[in-house]
């Protein structure tokens, strides 16, 4: 994997250019961010980076500075310059002092990203190539063993990788978007890999683009992420604002949407008859269509969605409440204290007493 740093004076511009590139299909890997020259020479002082993506004009150093600094401490180093059209000058000056290529910020919407990275990964293999095999027959031991000693400070080896690659595949099969205990489980484990925080966002912050397109645009308040939590609590923070904007639409044109607003309208009633034919209609879908398209979505029919709601509705009142069971029971939707109980043990792998005495709520209630 080569290391990307992006340097950028706009916040949304990085977040924009992190999320929108396939960095790991083209062998590359965003190792951090940084909004001047100053502060990527600081990031390069203790992290390993093989490529810099440079906007050319930034308040403090801007990136003809930073490119010639660089070239002073860092000549391995590979650039690749932002500019807008009207700074095409600088670009060319850029690209005289070692730049190996340039992207029009103005067209960056407009172009396929896939194919952008693509030509530059190309250029990439073809200038550190050489480098690698040498560092693989004993040259450039020191950036190597910097590397090395990076990753194993972060706890990440090869074992992480596969599983990392296993996470990657299910956070792109969407199901999180739908299903909450998917996405506990999928944060939870990520964050478990102690993987960088630019490593997560590269995947996830385009995974909340696709998200958009599917279901509509939310304002996100960007910020700063210094740790892996708090960009895990930044995308809980996102999905809780997709499922209002969700809820506030009225127009029932796009499939996601209508399966996201059948999710909500299952969490809002729980606690009474629910049955795939009446949401369908709600939706304003066919019942076989809404049947296949409810699984494709969220990963499980419509009647197993529904049981493991009602049963993580059951854990949380559990916890909340002392209750009885059997008024728990109710509220969730089940008439039968008996199916109710069994239903919790197949899912939760344990009685609801069980699993409220694990939980350490008081026991003062604890019957049918």
């Amino acid at each position: 994997m080569y290391r990307v740093l992006i340097v950028d004076d706009d916040r949304l511009a990085r977040r924009g250019i992190i999320s929108m590139m396939p960095w790991e299909k083209y062998g590359m890997v965003v190792a951090g961010e940084a909004q001047n020259g100053t502060k990527a020479l600081e990031f390069l002082q203790d992290h390993p980076v093989d490529l810099l993506f440079v906007d050319i004009d930034m308040p403090v150093m801007g990136g003809i500075s930073l490119m010639e600094k660089c070239h002073q401490l860092y000549p391995e180093l590979l650039f690749i310059v932002l500019t807008f059209h009207e700074e095409f000058h600088y670009a060319q000056s850029a690209l005289r002092i070692g730049a190996i290529d340039y992207i029009s910020k103005l067209e960056m919407e407009s172009t396929d990203c896939d194919e952008l990275l693509r030509r530059i990964s190309e250029k990439v293999e073809t200038i550190l190539k050489p480098l690698s095999a040498a560092t693989a027959s004993g040259e450039s031991e020191d950036q190597r063993g910097a590397i090395i000693s990076e990753d194993r400070h972060q706890g990440f080896g090869v074992r992480n990788e596969k599983e990392w690659e296993y996470l990657v595949g299910k956070w792109n099969q969407m199901y999180w978007l739908y299903d909450d205990t998917t996405f506990k489980e999928l944060c939870e484990g990520t964050k478990a890999l102690h993987i960088s925080v630019w490593r997560a966002a590269q995947v996830l912050l385009h995974l909340t683009s696709v998200a958009e397109e599917s279901v509509g645009t939310v304002q996100k308040n960007v910020q700063e992420y210094s740790n892996l939590d708090e960009f895990m609590d930044w995308l809980s923070v996102f999905r809780e604002a997709l499922y209002k904007r969700a809820a506030a639409e009225s127009s029932l044109d796009n499939i996601q949407l209508c399966i996201l607003k059948a999710v909500i309208y299952v969490r809002e009633n729980l606690g009474g008859k629910l049955h795939g034919e009446g949401v369908a209609q709600i939706v304003r879908l066919s019942r076989s269509y809404f049947s296949i398209n409810f699984k494709k979505y969220t990963g499980m029919s419509f009647n197993e969605f529904v049981r493991e709601e009602r049963i993580r509705r059951a854990q949380m009142l559990l916890i909340e409440r002392e209750d009885l069971i059997s008024d728990i029971a109710q509220e969730v939707g089940y008439e039968d204290v008996n199916y109710f109980i069994r239903v919790f043990c197949e899912i939760a792998g344990m009685t609801p007493g069980e699993y409220r005495k694990q939980n350490g709520v008081k026991q003062s209630l604890m019957r049918a």
